[in-house]
């Protein structure tokens, strides 16, 4: 029998505490679908845009929030990245099928004609429903791992005499080199300064999370670091990430890259930090090659999808 008992609506404001707990139990219980961090999670839901609530939908029953799922649109790339989080105990039924739903309607009205969503490769349900709803497989991801406790690094200040942090108002420039740093790559979306400056100043965000390397004054790379966690924990238990890492195309094969990385890791390892996170597309060998040349392992693998509105 049909259970249609769930409301979906428009997120608010006032879900937040309850939508938070909702991805800290589905962390808990390892069942995560799609992939979705607590940061994901809050820089979607702390944009200012009124319109970005149109994007957001809400499932709930009696009260309680059973489901999420949010559209982020693309519009430079024209394309659309969709997100869902379920509570393992309201799978059952067409709940999760009812929210996708809405999401794919939302792009629809939004005139993008791709939608694409990223999956864990192990859950056999997700590729299932996915498929199901009309997706097709078009991109492999790595997740890659590292152990900082066990890794031996220089200070910050001996790896690179042109190496140092983002300093305030430079959000223009670091703009203009990941935009440049990573035109043409699969799945890039360009960036404003406006979009930038946002993420540069986030809660648990800063500007000295942010490397650059430079050519006289020209900065030339940049290693972007971040600190990921789920749940309010003790110093040091937050997974370190290198969020993104990109040398302008025409300082290629100088070793920058490595001195960034090696920079973005000591940062995070000085923070007590016990583990390194990354992620980086299969296609990439270059930086595959770098990453496993300092320690960086294979630790899950997911899968991006798509789905044509025509």
């Amino acid at each position: 029998m049909r259970n249609f008992t769930y409301t979906i609506r428009n997120y608010d404001s006032k879900d937040f505490e309850k939508l938070a707990q909702l991805l800290t139990e589905v962390q808990e219980l390892g069942r995560p679908y799609c992939l979705f961090s607590s940061l994901d999670l809050f820089e979607s839901l702390s944009q200012s845009d009124p319109s970005s609530k149109d994007n957001q939908f809400i499932a709930e029953r009696s009260g309680e929030i059973a489901g999420y799922a949010d559209v982020r649109p693309e519009l430079n790339i024209g394309r659309a990245v969709l997100r869902w989080l379920v509570h393992p105990s309201h799978r059952r039924g067409e709940l999760t099928g009812r929210l996708v739903n809405c999401a794919v309607e939302r792009t629809r009205a939004l005139g993008i004609t791709t939608l694409h969503a990223n999956i864990f490769q192990d859950s056999v349900t997700a590729k299932r429903f996915l498929t199901r709803m009309g997706f097709t497989f078009v991109r492999r991801f790595l997740e890659l791992r590292l152990d900082l406790a066990e890794m031996v690094l220089p200070e910050i200040s001996k790896i690179a005499s042109r190496c140092r942090s983002l300093q305030p108002d430079e959000e223009g420039r670091l703009t203009q080199l990941q935009n440049r740093s990573f035109a043409g790559t699969w799945g890039f979306n360009p960036n404003t300064i406006e979009e930038i400056t946002y993420r540069v100043n986030l809660p648990n965000s800063s500007p000295d999370d942010i490397f650059l390397i430079f050519d006289s004054d020209k900065p030339v790379g940049y290693c972007w670091t971040r600190i990921e966690f789920w749940k309010k924990k003790a110093p040091g238990e937050g997974t370190g990430r290198i969020y993104m890492l990109g040398v302008n195309p025409e300082y290629r094969g100088r070793g920058l890259g490595r001195q960034l990385l090696l920079a973005g890791l000591s940062y995070l390892k000085s923070k007590s930090l016990r583990v390194a996170v990354l992620t980086v597309d299969r296609e990439n060998k270059a930086a595959r090659a770098l990453y496993r040349s300092v320690g960086f392992e294979l630790w899950k693998t997911s899968l991006w999808y798509e789905k044509r509105l025509d």
